[in-house]
């Protein structure tokens, strides 16, 4: 059996981590994804992906990458963003976090349920999420 943290890690990649083309992934428990827009561009081999994340009290994402850039912004609740060579940041509602292509960061939920809009400007083809090991 897969204790909750590692199928937490496992699990993001299923909830974000979509292969670009494929919106019918599925979602795994502690997370719900919306995907608001998906246009190409803006360059070609790339896709700008909009979605809202709502993530369940205390759930963590494990250590994961993306084949380009995340932007986002906390639209409720309180979490920790951790990014390699980064601070911790708290996200609480109103900030915003930008995340360079190929970083490894996480997220650790509070205690109450989490609401996240984020842009994802990727390589076309691509999944959107990878799992990586915890920085050292």
């Amino acid at each position: 059996m897969l204790s909750r943290r590692i199928f937490t890690g496992c699990a993001i990649c299923a909830a974000i981590g979509l292969v670009a083309d494929d919106a019918a992934a599925q979602t795994p428990s502690g997370i719900k994804r919306t995907i608001t827009s998906r246009i190409d561009g803006p360059v070609p081999g790339y896709e700008t992906v909009q979605v809202i994340v709502d993530v369940e009290p205390n759930v963590v994402i494990d250590w994961h990458t993306h084949p380009g850039t995340e932007a986002g912004y906390a639209l409720e609740g309180m979490s920790e963003l951790q990014v390699k060579d980064r601070a911790t940041q708290m996200l609480k509602p109103g900030s915003s976090w930008v995340t360079a292509p190929e970083t490894p960061h996480a997220l650790k939920n509070g205690a109450q349920a989490t609401k996240l809009f984020v842009t994802f400007t990727v390589q076309k083809g691509k999944p959107l999420a990878t799992p990586v090991a915890a920085p050292t």
